[in-house]
């Protein structure tokens, strides 16, 4: 019974070195990515783009009650 314990110490010791060590490795390979993400939003609010909403070309179509009332308040 012995030698099954000492079996599964390398197998433990496998698992907590990950358990501990893929968080620590992507925390320190990310340590920036708050700072990038500002810069992206700093850049994105930078270049406004213009928003188009069209109707589904279904809502004039078809008298479907899917598209019930949607034709009325999309046209108007």
């Amino acid at each position: 019974m012995a030698t099954w314990f000492w079996l599964n110490i390398p197998l433990a010791l496998l698992f907590v070195c990950c358990w501990a060590g893929i968080p620590l490795w992507h925390t320190l390979t990310r340590w920036n990515a708050e700072l990038d993400a500002t810069h992206a939003e700093v850049a994105a609010r930078a270049v406004p783009a213009p928003v188009l909403a069209q109707p589904p070309a279904s809502a004039h179509e078809t008298g479907s009650p899917a598209h019930a009332g949607a034709a009325g308040s999309l046209v108007r």
